[in-house]
């Protein structure tokens, strides 16, 4: 009854290990289809999975990094975590859900993720010899920053710059309705010694309904986007000039004006003087006339003549008089033209004044957007002697983490060669004990025989007795 029971037990042992390897040889090791997507710093997880779900407790599961070369990410052997050959960066910061082996979820947990932890990783389940590969994209990004750039023309100049980016972005300026703006030449970039970009572009904005304008900062690749919105003050734009224009030209048509009424009044002047000429000569001449007349009585026919003549030049004097008094009235018309231009003139004159002090405050904001270039410039050259000491610390600081590895890595070696001392010596110790065990027990069995070869004695000689 016994041997049949030990039988059918040593039966169903083996039906279960050949449903198990049945089993596990027809599941199949399933990773993501798409990239896994990260910004440093994030912790993520590598999908890796069996399908159909069976227990992987007891498989042996590695992690690579493929690309640029292979290298060794993580290590699940004899059921446990195994960080021997381990390559140095990842040391620390990664782990496998060990409570979710048995569902057969083989993933990977990654933290504080790098820009050269990017790239492509293989699961491969030892024990079954099947694995999978998983695409990591890892980014970074930063919110970009505003500045008023001075002014140009009749806008206002906007900077915009963002720092720390991976991959290289997209950037692009946006009004308040989100049409894109023409930006002044093509972005400016920069790529510092960790391999990030800094991105610069700048824009001529004019005033608008609200002087709202957006900085965009797109990273297709990772699928990131960042915005900042300024807001400039109306006070900020160039104040229009077409008041100067128009008294400038208000101006020119005055003095254009009043040297042509000078002009036409020095014609008239000079003709008047030329009539009032002509009729003190004829005057002058109708005297001598008539004095000629009475001294030599000349005749009837003559003194007609002469008469005709008088009336003649009487009729040529009432017509200059008259041309005399349209002179004056034209004058005074003139005079009066000119009065109008003399407050026209006085008009400019403030409109002119009005002009100098808008000038004048044009001249002060220039001062200061110049001031706050030279505050932005020191601010720049202070943020970037700030990057280097950061930088330099971070170097000091990977040299100094470095070394610990280093350190720790000679530590862990050493501390495996006792462990491995200890074992050593453990198993030599085993062997002595198991050697002087069995010494004993020979000792003891002899012992025992002879015991046994003595009471034999005894009872033989108590029965001859």
């Amino acid at each position: 009854m016994k041997t049949f029971q030990t039988s059918a037990a040593w039966c169903l042992g083996i039906l279960f290990i050949s449903v198990s390897l049945i089993t596990t040889g027809s599941s199949e090791v399933v990773g993501p289809a798409d990239p896994v997507v990260a910004l440093t710093g994030d912790d993520i997880i590598l999908p890796c999975s069996l399908k159909p779900s069976v227990s992987a407790e007891d498989m042996i599961v590695e992690w690579t990094r493929l690309n640029p070369k292979a290298e060794k990410v993580h290590l699940y052997l004899d059921s446990r975590d195994s960080f021997v050959d381990q390559f140095p960066s990842y040391r620390g910061r990664t782990s496998m859900f060990n409570e979710e082996l048995k569902n057969g979820n083989v993933s990977l947990k990654l933290t504080n993720v790098t820009l050269s932890d990017a790239g492509r990783y293989r699961c491969f389940i030892q024990t079954l010899k099947k694995e999978t590969t998983v695409q990591l994209l890892v980014g970074a990004v930063s919110q970009p920053v505003i500045s008023i750039d001075g002014t140009k023309g009749w806008g206002v100049v906007l900077k915009c710059e963002s720092g720390g980016w991976f991959p290289e972005p997209q950037m692009e300026w946006l009004d308040s309705s989100g049409t894109i703006l023409p930006a002044d030449g093509p972005p400016e970039r920069h790529r510092d010694s960790e391999g990030l970009y800094t991105v610069r572009r700048h824009v001529t904005v004019n005033r608008t309904g609200n002087n709202r304008f957006t900085c965009r900062v797109n990273q297709l690749e990772i699928n990131h986007l960042k915005e900042t919105e300024i807001h400039v003050p109306d006070e900020v734009f160039p104040k229009s000039q077409v008041g100067l224009i128009v008294g400038l030209l208000i101006a020119v048509a005055v003095v254009v004006l009043a040297a042509s009424a000078g002009v036409f009044m020095w014609r008239k002047h000079t003709e008047e003087k030329k009539c009032r000429k002509q009729l003190e000569k004829q005057k002058i001449q109708s005297t001598e006339l008539l004095e000629d007349v009475n001294k030599r009585k000349a005749p009837s026919s003559f003194v007609q003549n002469l008469t005709e003549q008088l009336m003649a030049a009487k009729k040529q004097i009432e017509m200059l008089s008259k041309d005399k008094d349209d002179v004056t009235r034209e004058k005074d018309g003139l005079q009066g033209q000119l009065n109008d231009v003399t407050r026209e003139k006085d008009g400019l004159q403030g409109l002119l004044n009005d002009v100098t002090r808008e000038k004048d405050d044009l001249q002060k904001q220039t001062g200061q957007l110049e001031k706050l270039k030279k505050d932005k410039e020191k601010l720049r050259n202070e943020k970037d002697k700030v990057i280097r000491e950061r930088d330099e610390h971070i170097q000091n600081l990977t040299g100094e983490m470095e070394k610990l590895r280093n350190e720790k890595d000679e530590h862990i070696q050493n501390l495996t060669g006792e462990m491995e001392k200890l074992r050593n010596e453990k198993d030599e110790h085993i062997q002595n004990l198991t050697g002087e065990m069995e010494k004993l027990r020979n000792e003891k069995d002899k012992v025992i025989r002879e015991r046994e070869s003595d009471g034999m004695e005894d009872m033989e000689m108590g029965g001859v007795f």
